[in-house]
């Protein structure tokens, strides 16, 4: 699971870089666990449908790092 917050903060960076991106807020309780899987890979899953809106070097580095994370 590190893995996938790495490639979500990763491509969170490259498409801030591009485009303001908005950032919802959500309060933790202290009896929530760690966020599943299946929610990191749908937060993934948004941030990959701005790939077609940012710019060709930008959507480069967003394939090659989705390769580099077998995604």
């Amino acid at each position: 699971m590190a893995s996938l917050d790495l490639l979500e903060r990763k491509l969170l960076r490259i498409i801030s870089e591009t485009e303001p991106v908005r950032l919802k807020r959500q309060w933790m309780s202290s009896e929530k666990q760690n966020e599943s899987e299946e929610e990191q890979r749908v937060r993934i899953g948004l941030l990959l449908r701005r790939l077609d809106k940012l710019p060709a070097s930008k959507r480069q580095e967003v394939l090659e790092l989705l390769k580099w994370f077998n995604y």
